[in-house]
């Protein structure tokens, strides 16, 4: 592996990748998925926003189940994860930040998303 290549950041061959990958997955997975592993490196390469995505779409899940958990709190009624799901479920496959409106009302990152 190169450090600071012409673009001035590291840079490293397929295989060299592929060796940090293998290393670093859990549970050894990449070890027995060696066609998993190509999949993946081509992928990620292809859409580099690919893995924020989760990133993203779990910060809004956990903001949206705490907000709901707060109203829940604040009315006396207990937190059921369950029933937080049954909620999000119920609502379809919509936007997180839609489904997190419907089930409690906060329209805050809807009046962001449209403003001019």
């Amino acid at each position: 592996m190169e450090l600071g290549g012409a673009s001035g950041a590291p840079e490293m061959t397929m295989e060299e990748a592929g060796r940090v990958h293998v290393h670093w997955t859990p549970r050894d997975w990449m070890k027995s998925e060696k066609e998993l592993l190509v999949f993946e490196q081509h992928l990620y390469l292809r859409q580099p926003g690919y893995v924020t995505s989760y990133v993203t779409g779990k910060y809004l899940l956990e903001k949206t189940l705490a907000d709901w958990g707060r109203q829940r709190e604040a009315a006396g009624e207990p937190f059921r994860l369950k029933d937080c799901f049954d909620r999000l479920h119920a609502a379809g496959n919509i936007p997180i930040s839609l489904a997190r409106w419907e089930m409690t009302g906060l329209d805050d990152e809807i009046r962001e998303l449209s403003r001019d």
